[in-house]
């Protein structure tokens, strides 16, 4: 009942988070920490099936994505997402795009394939209590987390992962935390 009724408000905030095409605004759409904390833990399951958690990433920046194969804003960022992490590596920076599909990894690897996403793990929160934990209220939702497991910021609603002004942005991020 409970992962129910979060699929439809998800579903509901995810219809009005779209961005305009063109209308980026990375830097003031990125909504910074006040203090970093830990993430709080939770699993989910890496591209094999086997459970992992965000501690398994520690020692590097992650970039969180919580998104469905149902969710139109979603899906247009996903090809952007993975020319992220072919531009920064895996060591660098690990993009988890964490589908909240109800059937998890089959419907996640279906859509990588069809979208020729290649540089992206597939990831699924099967439990589906990534959002409540998270406190996320609509699809998608990205945190960027420091190598400690603390979150530097979010961003709520899609966005041109791969434009200029947001990988600017994020290696500043990146370079200010690291100096910390």
């Amino acid at each position: 009942m409970f992962r129910r009724l979060f699929a439809i408000t998800l579903f509901l905030a995810c219809t009005g988070m779209a961005q305009p095409a063109g209308a980026n605004d990375f830097a003031g759409r990125f909504a910074l920490a006040e203090v970093r904390k830990p993430v709080p833990s939770f699993i989910f399951q890496d591209g094999q099936g086997r459970e992992t958690d965000l501690k398994a990433f520690r020692g590097r920046y992650v970039l969180l994505n919580l998104w469905a194969t149902w969710c139109a804003p979603c899906v247009r960022e996903m090809p952007a997402l993975d020319a992220l992490q072919a531009r920064f590596g895996k060591q660098r920076l690990s993009v988890i795009a964490l589908t909240q599909d109800r059937d998890g990894l089959a419907v996640a690897k279906g859509f990588f394939n069809r979208y020729d996403i290649k540089n992206l793990g597939v990831y699924a929160d099967g439990a589906g209590r990534a959002g409540s934990i998270l406190g996320i209220s609509g699809l998608p939702t990205t945190l960027l987390i420091d190598p400690q497991g603390r979150e530097i910021g979010r961003v709520s609603g899609n966005a041109e992962w791969d434009a200029p002004d947001t990988i600017a942005f994020l290696e500043a991020r990146m370079l200010k935390v690291a100096t910390r």
